[in-house]
């Protein structure tokens, strides 16, 4: 029996950023990440927390993987990447 130790591939969990820092500066108003700013005030509801939270981070996530695949693919072609592309 072999055993194979239980542990995430290199770069395997992935957290651009916290969920309490999120929660406390979209509470704030201050809308990180893309997400609208709230009138601290007032609040938001939990759910729209949470929704916020989860879009930001999709969003987050599907940039930094579009990222690495083209500097995957500008590697293998031996070329440079501009900052503006």
């Amino acid at each position: 029996m072999v055993l194979e130790p239980l542990r995430p591939a290199k770069g395997g969990f992935l957290r651009p950023f916290g969920c309490g820092w999120f929660i406390r500066e979209f509470l704030l108003g201050h809308g990180p990440n893309g997400s609208p700013g709230i009138d601290p005030d007032v609040g938001a509801p939990q759910a729209d927390i949470c929704y916020r939270y989860k879009t930001a981070l999709i969003k987050a996530t599907a940039m930094d993987k579009a990222t690495r695949r083209e500097e995957k693919q500008a590697r293998r072609e031996k070329r440079a990447i501009s900052p503006e592309e």
